[in-house]
Formats: C-alpha cells, sequence, structure tokens
C-alpha cells in the first residue's frame, strides 16, 4: 500500500508562521467594498433610468414629427410638392435620430466612467489599505530575525 503522501501535516505546515489577523479590518474592508458596490450599482441604475426616459422622450418625437408630416404630404395638392415634403421630412428625421443616438450614446459612456472611476478609487484605496497592513507584519517579522 502506497504511503499517504499528506498523511502528517503537522510535519510539513508546524513551523509556519501567520501574521495576526485583525477581523475588525477585515469586516471594514468589506464594508467599503460593499459601499462602492452599492455607489456603482446606484450610478448605472440612474443612468439607465436617465436614458430610458430620453429613450421614450424620442419615441414619442417621433411619432408626433411622423404624424405631423403625414398630415403636411397629404395636404399637398402635387405629387411632387408632396414628395419634396416627404423628403425634407426623411432629412430631418435622420438627422435628429442620429444626434440622439449620439446623446444616448454620451450619456452611457459618462455613466460608465463615473462608475469605472469609483471602481478605480476603491482599488487604489485598497491597494494602501493593504500596503499598510502588510507593512507592520513584514517590519515585526525583521526585527524577530534579528
Amino acid at each position: 500500500m502506497a504511503a499517504n503522501p499528506f498523511a502528517d501535516w503537522s510535519k510539513l505546515f508546524g513551523d509556519f508562521k501567520t501574521p495576526a489577523v485583525d477581523v475588525n479590518q477585515i469586516i471594514s474592508l468589506y464594508r467599503r467594498n460593499a459601499e462602492t458596490g452599492s455607489a456603482v450599482i446606484q450610478i448605472l441604475t440612474e443612468s439607465t433610468q436617465a436614458i430610458a426616459r430620453r429613450q421614450a422622450e424620442i419615441l414619442r418625437s417621433n411619432a408626433e414629427q411622423a404624424l405631423k408630416a403625414s398630415k403636411d404630404i397629404l395636404n399637398h395638392a402635387t405629387p411632387e410638392s408632396a414628395a419634396s415634403k416627404q423628403a425634407d421630412f426623411a432629412k430631418t428625421w435622420l438627422e435628429y435620430n442620429v444626434n440622439s443616438l449620439r446623446e444616448i450614446a454620451e450619456m452611457s459612456t459618462k455613466s460608465t466612467q463615473e462608475a469605472f472611476d469609483v471602481i478605480n478609487k476603491r482599488i487604489a484605496e485598497q491597494v494602501k489599505e493593504f500596503s499598510n497592513v502588510a507593512a507592520p507584519a513584514h517590519h515585526s517579522s525583521k526585527k524577530k530575525a534579528a
């Protein structure tokens, strides 16, 4: 029967030393991470709502413009003037919708950048926190070795 290589854990890890763990620091770390996550979700939720409201405004405006244009086209005496009016409407409609799409894209980009900035700030804080926690443990282990 083959020997189990994991049979004697105390032999392998008996001299392994761990620094004291401050549970309050860990809880505080997770709390700040949760607060950051909550802030990011709030930013993205508010942005999604604003974008949905803007899209509804655009759709309403498109419907109103289409109704107005169809009335105008039907009231023209000649087919040429109706076609000219229809072409003008199509050009105006296209410009409006391209500008509206650009506006929505900018709203989305702005909120995504804002969320990214919040996350980036928290990551930078967390790296600093880890450095501060690790530095005393590193210095105390050097003192013991000397």
